[in-house]
């Protein structure tokens, strides 16, 4: 009698667990995926979620179709009437996804009467909207004039808001003939400059040196920013006293 009662639950439970995984199934349907552009105006179509999923459009203002968030001011919105999803402002990508190489903005839409939920992903791509710029736009260096050629110089890089081909890409030195420039890869895709002196300074001939370093993204034409390097040529003990 008892194993019988057992049996009983352990098929009311298995029952019920299935019912339980039809009801989600039924509840949540496959996600879509869409993208746009950043910076794009407020009421741009972002994709016709009714008819992408193959839902009725006549029954969506009954049913109260909308989007779901927590936001006060949510980035899109559901329009009830024909399923299109639209850009409510506009949208800076590295704002919403400052740490992030891919941005994607996860929705819930919900339909009522049945109960229907659809999940819709949107990638904010990223477009060439900042250029590189250094936190300071002059440095000074004081460089021995005994330093031997090759002796290398690390300089602070530039920093680009924008992401993948659209961040800071090349460094390029102003034309001289005692230094050059050097540019390493870190990790991360970040690009270091690193200022080489080329040949011998004489402080005597010229005491300083005025240098341009300039950043460029990968846009197309390129953004870029700039840095003057000042550098002055420190005297050593290298001439006697004449007569």
């Amino acid at each position: 009698m008892g194993q019988r009662k057992r049996g009983a639950g352990r098929l009311r439970g298995y029952l019920f667990g299935c019912f339980c995984a039809v009801l989600l199934r039924s509840l949540a349907s496959a996600q879509l995926r869409y993208s746009i552009s950043e910076e794009v105006n407020g009421g741009t179509v972002v994709g016709n979620i009714a008819k992408d999923l193959g839902l009725d459009k006549s029954t969506l203002k009954d049913r109260k179709y909308r989007a779901v968030s927590s936001d006060a001011d949510p980035l899109f919105h559901v329009n009830e009437n024909d399923g299109i999803l639209y850009v409510s402002r506009k949208i800076d990508r590295e704002t919403v996804c400052s740490d992030s190489s891919t941005c994607m903005i996860n929705l819930k839409t919900v339909l009522e009467n049945p109960l229907e939920v659809h999940y819709v992903r949107v990638e904010v791509l990223d477009i060439n909207d900042h250029s590189p710029s250094f936190q300071d736009n002059e440095t000074t260096l004081e460089i021995s004039e005994s330093v031997l050629p090759g002796t290398r110089y690390q300089l602070k890089s530039a920093k680009d808001p924008d992401s993948g081909d659209f961040s800071v890409q090349h460094y390029k030195l102003s034309q001289n003939d005692n230094f050059r420039l050097e540019v390493k890869d870190k990790r991360n895709d970040i690009k270091l400059p690193i200022l080489i002196v080329q040949k011998p300074l004489d402080r005597e001939t010229a005491g300083s040196h005025s240098l341009t370093l300039t950043a460029l993204d990968g846009g197309k034409p390129p953004k870029s920013g700039y840095m003057n390097i000042l550098i002055n040529v420190l005297d050593v003990n290298d001439n006697v006293p004449v007569f």
